[in-house]
């Protein structure tokens, strides 16, 4: 009997937490393509774009650096921006407006990223959750089968599985895109960090 059973009947056969979580790679996926696109959107060369800066200031042409910093997306061009607007004020308004900026910025890259973290750290005992209700049904049926023998338990269990490895399946990438994410984001900030305070020094 189980061995003339497909996957695919095992899967259909799994519960609600089996197509719970079907749902939820389809949403996780989703966060994992957007997260990419956007950052891939922003990826700037920190020293070429700091270089280009360097080379306007020490020409005055500051508005040069604006309409740079204008055509340039990402985080650090908004902060660079946000430095050069506040530049006025003295060192102290500048880099409060550059922190403010790069906290505006981060809170943007890490869009999502809260709910990819959740799904790589609840999917699995979501999994384990339906599996453990599906062992409860199949010693259920052996109780109420007549000469089922373990045939009815082992099919039962087969099928509980499915929401385990289903959960398991959901994990897994949502977890290593999610330490991506955090990682790219890190370094990210780092560079903006440095190339505020190289700025600022600029202009001190």
């Amino acid at each position: 009997m189980f061995g003339e059973t497909t996957f695919w009947q095992l899967f259909m056969k799994g519960g609600a937490a089996v197509f719970f979580l079907l749902g939820v790679s389809v949403l996780s996926w989703w966060i994992i393509i957007d997260r990419a696109i956007c950052f891939s959107r922003i990826k700037v060369n920190t020293q070429d774009f700091m270089d280009r800066v360097k080379k306007m200031l020490a020409k005055k042409d500051r508005q040069g650096v604006l309409t740079l910093c204008q055509t340039t997306p990402g985080p650090l061009s908004a902060v660079i921006r946000s430095g050069m607007d506040a530049s006025e004020g003295g060192r102290e308004k500048m880099e409060a407006a550059m922190q403010r900026t790069l906290n505006y910025e981060a809170g943007r890259m890490q869009k999502f990223l809260g709910l990819l973290g959740t799904i790589g750290s609840v999917s699995p005992f979501i999994g384990l959750f339906g599996t453990i209700l599906g062992i409860i049904k199949a010693f259920r049926d052996l109780a109420m089968s007549q000469g089922g023998g373990p045939s009815v338990v082992a099919n039962g269990i087969a099928e509980a599985l499915v929401a385990t490895a289903m959960g398991i399946f959901v994990a897994i990438p949502a977890v290593v895109a999610y330490n991506l994410f955090v990682r790219a984001i890190d370094n990210l900030e780092t560079e903006t960090i440095n190339a505020a305070s190289e700025l600022a020094d600029l202009l001190d």
